[in-house]
C-alpha cells in the first residue's frame, strides 16, 4: 500500500502556504488540499471533508476554515473524494486519508497527539467512521449531519472518543436516525446518561439563537456534544445571527481534547489516563513501547476491523507471524485501562 509518488504543488518555506499535495493509492490519483499558518510548530490537524459532488478547494471555501486555522495556529487539510462521492459505508477511503496525514506529519512535524476530523453529509460518514476505526489517531471527530457507516460497532472502542454532532431538524435525515447514532456513541464511550445538560438557546448569549446543545460526559474525560439546528436544513451553518459558525465551534470542541484525554490550553493528559502505546514489528514479533510489564490481553484486527488474532501476554512483545504484508491495529486491555497502535508489516 505504498504511494507512487508525491508532488507538492506549492513548495517552499513555513511561511503560511496553502498547496494541493497529489500522490497515488493502489494506482489511483488521490488529492488534498493543505493549509499551512505561518510560523507553526508541532501544529495539531484538522480534516474537514466534503460532502457529496464537493471537492478539498471548494470545501475550505464553505468553512472558512483556514481564517481559524490562521488564528489558532493547526493545519487544515481538505481531502478530495474521487469524483466528488466518498465510499462511505466502508473503510476503502481510509488509507488515502492516513497517507494525507502521514504525508503532512513528514513535511511538517505535526503533533500527532492532536489530530481532528470533521466532515459534512458523506464526510460525515467519513468522520464518524475514521473515529470507530482509527482511535489511535483521531482525538476527536465532528460529523455534520452525517451518520454512523453501516459497518459493525459492536466492538468496544480501545479509548472514547469525542463526538461533536450536528444537524438540522429539517435535515434530509430524521431527528431519530441522528439521536440512534447519538446513543450508540454513548455507549462506546461508556457516557453517563444521567449527566445530560441542555442548553437552549445556545449560546445563551444570542437570544435569537436556533440551535439547542446536548452534552453528556463520557468516561477518560470524554465528551458527546450534540448541537440541533430548529427549523435548521443539510447544512453546515455559518449564520451566526440564528444559528452558529460551525467551524468556529467545531474547532472549540476539538482543542479541549487530545489522544490522552482532555486539556484546557496545552496538551497535557489527565494523570489517571495510561501512557500511549506505539506498536512495531521485525522477523514475526511485535514489540509493545508503553505497555510496561503487566499481564494483559491482545486483540489485533486489520483495516477492515476484523480480529486477526486474540492472546494473552506478559511483558512488551509478543509473536505476530505467517501474515500478510498491511497496516493492523493492535489494542491491549490491562489492569491501567486500553491502549491502541498500529504497526505495519513491510
Amino acid at each position: 500500500m505504498g504511494f507512487v509518488a508525491v508532488f507538492l504543488a506549492a513548495a517552499g518555506s513555513f511561511a503560511q502556504t496553502t498547496q494541493t499535495i497529489s500522490f497515488k493509492v493502489g494506482g489511483t490519483a488521490r488529492s488534498g488540499v493543505v493549509h499551512v499558518p505561518a510560523g507553526v510548530n508541532k501544529p495539531p490537524v484538522v480534516f474537514f471533508v466534503h460532502g457529496y459532488g464537493g471537492n478539498g478547494a471548494g470545501f475550505a471555501n464553505d468553512t472558512k476554515a483556514d481564517k481559524v486555522a490562521d488564528r489558532e495556529k493547526f493545519i487544515a487539510v481538505y481531502p478530495s473524494a474521487n469524483g466528488g462521492a466518498w465510499s462511505m459505508y466502508d473503510t476503502s477511503e481510509y488509507p488515502f486519508l492516513r497517507m494525507l496525514l502521514d504525508t503532512v506529519d513528514a513535511r511538517y512535524k505535526i503533533d500527532r497527539n492532536r489530530v481532528y476530523c470533521a466532515g459534512f453529509s458523506q464526510g460525515g460518514f467519513i468522520s464518524f467512521g475514521l473515529g470507530y476505526k482509527h482511535p489511535e489517531i483521531f482525538a476527536a471527530v465532528a460529523p455534520v449531519s452525517g451518520h454512523i457507516p453501516s459497518f459493525s460497532t459492536a466492538a468496544a472502542l480501545p479509548r472514547p472518543v469525542p463526538m461533536f454532532l450536528t444537524f438540522g431538524t429539517n435535515d434530509i435525515s430524521n431527528v431519530a436516525s441522528f439521536m440512534a447514532d447519538v446513543s450508540t456513541w454513548l455507549k462506546l464511550g461508556g457516557c453517563d446518561i444521567s449527566s445530560r445538560r441542555i442548553q437552549h438557546p445556545y449560546p445563551a448569549t444570542n437570544r435569537n439563537s436556533t440551535v439547542a446543545r446536548i452534552t453528556y460526559s463520557c468516561a477518560q474525560g470524554s465528551e458527546v456534544v450534540i448541537d440541533s439546528v430548529v427549523g435548521g436544513g443539510h447544512e453546515w451553518a455559518m449564520d451566526t445571527v440564528k444559528k452558529v459558525n460551525t467551524t468556529e465551534e467545531v474547532w472549540a470542541f476539538f482543542k479541549r481534547f487530545t489522544r490522552s484525554g482532555t486539556t484546557s490550553v496545552g496538551v497535557e493528559a489527565q494523570a489517571d489516563v495510561p501512557a500511549l502505546l506505539h506498536a512495531s514489528y521485525r522477523a514475526g514479533r511485535v514489540r509493545l513501547h508503553g505497555a510496561g510489564e503487566e499481564n494483559g490481553r491482545v486483540i489485533v484486527t486489520d483495516l477492515e476491523g476484523r480480529t486477526v488474532r486474540t492472546l494473552a501476554v506478559s511483558g512488551a512483545s509478543f509473536v505476530f507471524d505467517g501474515m500478510p504484508t498491511g497496516v493492523y491495529l493492535v489494542r491491549v486491555d490491562a489492569r491501567n485501562g486500553s491502549r491502541a497502535s498500529r504497526f505495519t508489516i513491510p
